[in-house]
């Protein structure tokens, strides 16, 4: 049986745009005046969840063969490791000259590195807080921390804990103590592997020694709006320090690239461009979007030529999308817009007979479009075939000089997946076509 094919030939630039049509999606997300809230956001169906950012002081990773512990520092949390003594000393924990140690912060690109666990030693098994055995699968605390939380005024402080990460069992239990400096109020708790089922973090806060269930499952965000420390420069003293700044995050496993010098307005959703300029450049990078696309000079700039590709991954279905920021409200109301593109997944070949060949969407299901960018004018066969070489459609197709363009109708082809075969004379190029 024979399906009907409908190709059409596109001859014009106006028509050639019409089958690359940007589908451009405005959206925003708003923290709240002082960047209240963190805002989680999934980047392919526009859902937002919102959790307050200091309502946790620390938080354990659900991944049970990594041992992270990270800070918030927004909620004034600064991290010291106690340099006199390991567990041993948590009777005596001594705070004499604690203002000349040295904080522990956050690594804001590496999301298995918190304060708690920055410097490791592979070749002892050891990971900052702990020493992992590698017959029980457990990490055990070796170190102690002074836990201290800032003050509104610099240098000042308004609470001091000393802190025990006492193991992290197999099952990723995290077991710890902690108690004022002089020992009074002490107290052992654990963040449980099972309250983070399907999530990044187990949160706690240690003001009524809550554990706050704030962060969606790992399903239904991919980057969040939030505030976080990072190395920059002071606004009022112009030195670079660790300072507060409004940024975009990306979830563990998600991966995000940079494009510079290029307007949002001239990028084109197929992905063959992707493929070629920005795949090496793909990082699974904590702050890979981060905070650097703004900046402030009496009022806040954004950058029309900066924009940022993510990389959607779930169970069997990745997916590529182009978001950039059009506008920011700084902290009055903590608002940002932004327009965002999903790129189409495209079946792009550099073949040497036909030249710059671009099949998309792949998969595909109403539609399929057919570039060729030709050397020297062809006449040429068009085929869709099952898998067992069963002919569905053929079509001859005239390709001339330089670019062409072709519509497909595919509403008369079941789901599945085909050989798109495209023949000249004795030269023949085949490749993997879905159908959904």
């Amino acid at each position: 049986m024979k399906y009907s094919l409908l190709i059409l030939p596109v001859l014009t630039a106006l028509a050639a745009d019409r089958i690359s049509a940007q589908t451009v999606l405005n959206d925003s997300a708003v923290m709240g005046p002082g960047y209240a809230n963190q805002v989680y956001y999934d980047i392919k169906t526009g859902t937002k969840s919102n959790a307050t950012v200091n309502n946790w002081d620390i938080a354990h990773t659900s991944v049970s063969r990594d041992n992270c512990i990270r800070a918030n520092h927004m909620s004034g949390l600064r991290v010291f490791q106690y340099p006199k003594g390991k567990t041993g000393a948590w009777s005596t924990f001594d705070t004499s000259g604690w203002n000349t140690w040295k904080p522990l912060w956050n690594d804001i690109h590496d999301h298995n590195k918190g304060a708690f666990n920055l410097y490791n030693d592979m070749a002892k098994w050891k990971f900052g807080w702990g020493t992992y055995d590698v017959n029980s699968k457990e990490v055990t605390g070796d170190s102690l921390f002074l836990l201290a939380w800032a003050g509104m005024a610099p240098g000042t402080y308004t609470r001091f804990l000393k802190f025990w990460p006492v193991i992290q069992k197999a099952n990723g239990d995290l077991i710890f103590r902690y108690a004022n400096l002089d020992g009074s109020a002490e107290k052992t708790d654990t963040l449980f592997q099972s309250a983070a089922a399907g999530k990044m973090y187990k949160y706690f806060r240690f003001n009524g020694g809550t554990k706050p269930d704030r962060e969606p499952t790992s399903t239904d965000w991919d980057i969040s709006f939030n505030r976080y420390f990072e190395l920059s420069a002071n606004p009022m003293t112009g030195g670079m320090e660790m300072y507060p700044v409004m940024g975009i995050e990306s979830k563990r496993g998600t991966r995000t690239a940079k494009v510079f010098g290029k307007p949002f307005n001239s990028l084109k959703p197929d992905s063959n461009w992707l493929v070629g300029d920005y795949t090496k450049s793909f990082k699974n990078d904590l702050t890979g979007i981060g905070s650097g696309w703004k900046s402030f000079n009496s009022t806040w700039t954004l950058s029309d030529t900066m924009s940022y590709l993510v990389e959607r991954v779930r169970t069997n279905d990745t997916t590529y999308w182009l978001i950039h920021m059009t506008g920011f409200t700084g902290s009055a109301s903590g608002k940002i817009r932004f327009s965002r593109m999903q790129l189409r997944n495209s079946l792009s070949v550099k073949d040497p007979v036909f030249g710059n060949v671009n099949v998309y969407p792949n998969p595909a299901s109403k539609n399929l479009y057919l570039t060729l960018d030709l050397k020297t004018p062809k006449n040429c066969t068009l085929s869709i075939k099952s898998l067992d070489g069963k002919t569905l459609v053929s079509e001859n197709i005239a390709a001339q000089v330089a670019w062409n363009a072709y519509a497909i109708s595919l509403d008369k082809i079941p789901a599945g997946l085909y050989l798109l075969q495209l023949q000249s004379g004795n030269e023949v190029m085949t490749k993997k076509l879905v159908i959904e």
